[in-house]
């Protein structure tokens, strides 16, 4: 039986509930899905709608923290953002590709096929894709952070002396770096505040552009999430608080929101470890900070999407890149909690493995790898 123990963390204090003050909304602002790099370029290169996009992630958050009452964030799906913004989709493909993948979802977490698929899934392997993730974060936050190294080193300065004092006050580094971040986008011109009534409406799509769009890259993106946005989220929550989550749950999450995201003109939607880190890393304990991000994204879609956009899309990269920084040794450090070396070695093929290809192919190998290794040693080696 290979099920992944997933050991408890010895201080598991963080029991979730609603709790709404600076420490959520900091917490909150560690993974802001607006600010997504992958969000604004949806926007820019397809021109997708972003108060669509904005109010479908708030609904979702607002309803995943009242009933969860933890963080749990969404972010757009990386392979489908990277595939249809290289190969220039129109709208209707994307939001057909939203609604593929809500079906997979759905059918997985309703049928009991999820946790057979998972129940051979190693914890080593899972390692190895929460370090592979954090290369994958840390390359990606140098690259941000190389617009402007003055920022990025003040970034990162504001950062540590938050963190440094956190023991005796909690000071919200993200409240700061954003409002930071704001001032110097407000440095443009064209920055002025207008308020616009949205309302979202209801977009169609053909069993065509489902099918396409999901043997193009759906069911590839299916494989990632399964890694990350699933098992990888899954064990960061468990270890750190008592409120424990299921496989299951996260994806028929995954499958309501992308069904909502399908019919309502948004970005096909997932959870992941890395948000999880980047919000429970900037103060993140509750669904609070989930509920609070939820309205700030509803009430900026319906009243100031084009106020908004506008400021997202002139924030400085290098302030998100240093928010990354610290996000990624915390993701990466998980692997340490491996005692065995050969597990230690298996992690380690799935994380480079992943970052010179891609999370399913580092995802099979580890796993193939495992098998055949408990297969020909001692089962003290591995178990």
């Amino acid at each position: 039986m290979a099920k992944m123990r997933v050991m408890g963390s010895k201080n598991q204090a963080d029991e979730g509930g609603l709790k709404f003050n600076l420490r959520e909304l900091g917490g909150a602002l560690g993974d802001f899905g607006p600010l997504h790099p992958l969000f604004l370029t949806y926007v820019k290169i397809l021109n997708l709608d972003p108060a669509n996009i904005m109010f479908v992630m708030g609904v979702s958050n607002l309803v995943i923290g009242i009933y969860y009452k933890l963080p749990l964030p969404i972010e757009p799906m990386k392979a489908i953002a990277i595939y249809a913004l290289s190969s220039k989709w129109d709208a209707n493909l994307v939001y057909a590709t939203s609604f593929g993948t809500a079906l997979v979802w759905l059918l997985l977490s309703t049928t009991g096929l999820l946790d057979k698929i998972l129940w051979i899934v190693p914890e080593c392997v899972a390692r190895g894709i929460q370090l592979a993730l954090a290369i994958y974060l840390l390359m990606e936050s140098v690259e941000l952070m190389q617009t402007s190294i003055l920022l990025s080193l003040l970034s990162i300065a504001i950062i540590a002396l938050c963190t440094a004092i956190r023991k005796r006050k909690f000071v919200p580094a993200t409240i700061i770096l954003y409002c930071i971040g704001i001032l110097i986008a407000l440095q443009n011109d064209g920055g002025a505040a207008t308020l616009s009534l949205h309302i979202p409406r209801i977009h169609f799509f053909t069993i065509n552009d489902t099918l396409r769009g999901m043997l193009e890259v759906g069911f590839t993106q299916v494989f990632l999430t399964l890694s990350n946005a699933v098992i990888a989220t899954r064990i960061a929550v468990n270890e750190r608080f008592s409120r424990k989550i299921k496989d299951g749950q996260l994806a028929l999450n995954m499958g309501l929101m992308n069904l909502l995201a399908a019919f309502f003109g948004c970005i096909p939607l997932c959870h992941g470890a890395g948000g999880f880190m980047a919000q429970y890393f900037y103060g993140a304990r509750t669904g609070g900070a989930m509920v609070m991000e939820g309205l700030i994204e509803i009430i900026s879609a319906i009243l100031f999407s084009a106020t908004v956009m506008w400021i997202f899309s002139n924030f400085p990269l290098a302030i998100i890149g240093a928010m990354l920084i610290p996000v990624s040794i915390e993701l990466g450090k998980e692997i340490l909690k491996l005692k065995k070396h050969i597990e230690l070695i298996i992690a380690l093929l799935v994380a480079i493995t992943s970052y010179l290809t891609n999370l399913t192919i580092g995802f099979i190998l580890g796993t193939t790898a495992y098998y055949i290794l408990k297969r020909h040693t001692t089962p003290q080696l591995l178990n």
